[in-house]
């Protein structure tokens, strides 16, 4: 059985490191540490969710997901930001220009599984 690909985007390599030891035995799980490859890499891989980091230097999260959602190879991929950034607005900013979820740091292995059955 193949497993579902998942692509990690985040520069904090606990954070990353963290969702590798959680997904790892289930899903087929790729970290990248910065946003400036992301769409040739979603394009490539086709992954089945993406969760994306929004502090990052270089390219932001925001402007990730923009690029994501507006390549049409990869406006249909389920994004999950996960970030430090807990405001509301900060939530509210994601999901407008897209997202489908938002999950604030820390995260917990079970946010994580919630996240991943309403998208697989």
């Amino acid at each position: 059985m193949n497993k579902a690909k998942i692509l990690v985007v985040d520069d904090d390599p606990i954070c990353s490191s963290l969702l590798l030891s959680v997904l790892g035995d289930d899903y087929q799980v790729t970290t990248v540490n910065s946003g400036a490859d992301v769409i040739d890499i979603a394009n490539i891989q086709r992954p089945n969710v993406i969760f994306l980091d929004i502090m990052m230097p270089g390219k932001n999260g925001y402007q990730v997901l923009k690029d994501l959602k507006q390549d049409p190879q990869t406006s249909k991929l389920p994004v999950i930001i996960v970030s430090a950034l807990a405001e509301e607005s900060d939530e509210s900013l994601g999901l407008r220009l897209g997202a489908d979820g938002y999950l604030a740091k820390p995260i917990s292995p079970k946010e994580v599984f919630a996240v991943l059955k309403k998208y697989l």
